[in-house]
């Protein structure tokens, strides 16, 4: 009698187990990562002139997370952009690294899972050629800044997650090199964001 009240017992279990597993929508813990396109927009109260001739540009970049739990995802990210869609200059582009931390609202049973991050960003530029008192020349610069965002993440499975972000990212650069020679100037740097891409969560 203990056996056959035990079966159904089990099959229960099984059955809410199953039941359980096919709500699950969402996961973002352990390990993610990330392709992005980005739309960019900078400027400079230093550099108004240079950011005037071309404040856009577009790229990409690769972003890596883990997820502690559901809530909690520090990451690194990669970007890169080009300003030089105007073909004014030879070179005009903007690179990003990142460390940050990333905070997921909502749960695994949910598909849409809007994020909050905040970051350190170190961002390079390079501008070739521009000109200065009557003659050609190179600016590379780089510095730390901080950087604040939003987003959202729509999951189609449990770990593959279309997305949409915005962060902006403000600070100076403490390294400016005049055809390689340094400057003892530090110009500031605002840049804003806005990217697509997809994310995917490794289940292990």
């Amino acid at each position: 009698m203990k056996t056959l009240k035990t079966i159904p017992l089990i099959g229960l279990l099984a059955f809410n187990l199953q039941v359980f597993s096919q709500d699950i929508n969402s996961n973002t813990e352990r390990l993610t990562v990330g392709l992005q396109g980005t739309y960019a927009h900078w400027s400079s109260d230093y550099f108004e002139q240079l950011d005037e001739r071309d404040p856009s540009g577009i790229g990409g970049g690769i972003r890596v997370g883990y997820g502690l739990n559901q809530r909690f995802e520090p990451f690194v990210r990669y970007e890169l952009q080009t300003f030089n869609l105007t073909k004014k200059w030879d070179t005009h582009r903007l690179s990003a690294f990142s460390l940050g931390l990333r905070a997921n609202f909502g749960g695994t049973l949910q598909k849409i899972r809007p994020f909050v991050e905040i970051g350190y960003t170190i961002q390079s530029m390079k501008i070739n050629p521009v000109e200065l008192n009557g003659k050609l020349v190179t600016f590379k610069m780089s510095g730390p800044s901080t950087g604040i965002g939003g987003g959202v993440n729509y999951f189609l499975t449990p770990q593959i997650a279309l997305n949409g972000n915005f962060n902006a990212v403000f600070g100076k650069f403490n390294s400016f090199l005049i055809d390689n020679v340094g400057s003892s100037e530090r110009p500031d740097i605002q840049t804003f964001r806005f990217s697509v891409g997809i994310n995917y969560y490794f289940d292990f």
